[in-house]
């Protein structure tokens, strides 16, 4: 998919207000792989991909400093308004072009981001970025999910696992590089130390108002939309009244 969506100011209100929230179980694996390879302090975090800051904001705590870096200006613009730590900045940057110097940084995240990057050049750029002993993590959510709600489990599940499959037709190739989970990016990866994780299970509590705003958040519902409205909204409705 044409990234150019991310661009588009509407998409990023609702991707900064519908989104799912940062995984914190993720977050403690990444912080205690980075303590144990290189120790504290942790001084300068890069956010690559930030979007609207999610990840950004929450490594603030954990870091002296924090930069957020997007192609987006519209994302990064949310990002800044919803954003009060003074130790955090953002830079409009692609991710093959870090505005960083050589060996400055002790790590680089990229949170539901990677599988729009070009591996080849953003891996270079790792590799000049990194301090010694640095860590680059990237994760993003298995593109399959479960609901867990009293005895409607099965069903529910069923709805939105055909609500993803018909979005998942609008870009497959990058579907297909989360569905694989990284392998190839962890493959690139020029470093002999390190580690893939997979299966890790997250849970977050939805209403369904806040169900159906995360499927909307999704930039695959954007293209939908963009594509063909009332068909989108039509089937948001028929999701909806499932």
């Amino acid at each position: 998919m044409d990234i150019e969506v991310f661009k588009l100011k509407e998409f990023s209100k609702v991707y900064q207000d519908q989104m799912c929230p940062v995984s914190q179980k993720v977050m403690n694996l990444i912080l205690s792989y980075l303590e144990e390879k290189k120790g504290r302090p942790f001084e300068l975090a890069v956010d690559a991909g930030c979007g609207t800051g999610r990840s950004t904001r929450h490594l603030a705590q954990y870091f002296c400093k924090v930069i957020g870096i997007d192609i987006s200006e519209s994302q990064i613009n949310e990002a800044r308004k919803f954003t009060p730590q003074e130790n955090v900045m953002y830079q409009i940057s692609s991710v093959e072009k870090m505005p960083v110097e050589d060996a400055s940084v002790d790590l680089i995240n990229a949170d539901f981001a990677a599988h729009w990057f070009p591996v080849d050049k953003f891996m270079l750029e790792v590799s000049r970025v990194l301090k010694n002993r640095g860590c680059v993590a990237l994760h993003s959510a298995y593109p399959i999910f479960g609901i867990q709600y009293k005895n409607y489990s099965e069903t529910l599940t069923k709805i939105i696992h055909e609500a993803l499959e018909t979005l998942y037709t609008f870009e497959g190739k990058i579907i297909d590089i989360i569905k694989n989970e990284y392998q190839e990016m962890f493959d690139a990866l020029p470093f002999a130390d390190k580690q893939r994780i997979t299966d890790i299970p997250v849970v977050f509590h939805f209403t369904l108002s806040e169900l159906l705003g995360f499927v909307q958040s999704l930039c695959l519902y954007r293209k939908f939309l963009i594509n063909d409205k009332d068909g989108a909204i039509a089937f948001m409705q028929t999701v909806e009244k499932k």
